[in-house]
């Protein structure tokens, strides 16, 4: 009996020790990195130019600090925001969105250093950008972005979507749909950000505060530059 018990024993702690051994030595599966690709070819007819920039640091919410390439199954589990296990951005999605955008200005024009306040700013929110899933073989990358142009006051701003649908359904073909989104979206902001007044407003100087309010049922009324002083009483 003892014997029968010693080498069952001997069976399960030589399988115990196998199935170790199997999860210490199988390797993990590879991590796949990607960014948004070289810049799109130059259309064919040149785009309107801009006057000198300056590129304020793109924003976005706080999922958007970590790698993770994110997608939403619209068709089963639309207010769930999912990452890939295995595939990431080499960087955050906001900086490689304002590396894209400053590639783009300086295309278009000349990009100036943010510390330059004698020329308008762009400053782009990131609002969108995810891989979604219509069905379970069809997708579409979407990136939505707010875009405010500003100098000494707001100049304008607007939001902009773009979705473009994905070559394969997965990480790879979510990646491809994104860049093009996202150079679809930029290249919309600067078609705008050129009908806007940019170099009135550069050589514009500071706002001057109005004298009187506008019309209104609140309206009080600022003083007049020059207060009158109280009349001294008779004696």
């Amino acid at each position: 009996m003892r014997t029968a018990s010693a080498l069952a024993s001997l069976v399960m702690l030589t399988a115990l020790t196998a199935l170790s051994g199997c999860s210490v030595l199988s390797p993990a599966k590879p991590s796949t990195t990607y960014d948004l690709g070289p810049l799109a070819a130059a259309p064919s007819q040149p785009p309107a130019r801009l006057p000198k920039l300056r590129v304020a640091e793109t924003d976005g919410p706080t999922w958007m600090d970590g790698r993770g390439i994110y997608y939403r199954l619209q068709y089963t589990q639309a207010q769930r925001l999912q990452a890939y296990a295995t595939q990431r951005w080499v960087d955050a999605p906001t900086r490689l969105f304002d590396d894209r955008l400053r590639d783009a200005v300086s295309t278009r024009g000349e990009l100036t250093w943010y510390g330059d306040t004698t020329v308008p700013a762009i400053k782009v929110d990131l609002l969108g950008f995810e891989q979604v899933f219509d069905s379970a073989t069809s997708s579409r990358g979407v990136v939505r972005a707010r875009a405010t142009v500003f100098h000494k006051g707001l100049i304008g701003q607007k939001t902009f979507v773009a979705e473009l649908p994905a070559p394969s359904a997965d990480g790879a073909g979510g990646v491809k749909a994104l860049s093009a989104s996202s150079d679809a979206v930029i290249a919309a902001i600067l078609d705008w950000t050129a009908t806007l007044p940019l170099e009135a407003a550069a050589a514009a100087g500071p706002a001057q505060l109005p004298r009187v309010n506008p019309p209104g049922r609140n309206a009080v009324p600022l003083p007049p530059e020059e207060t009158p002083k109280p009349t001294p009483p008779r004696q």
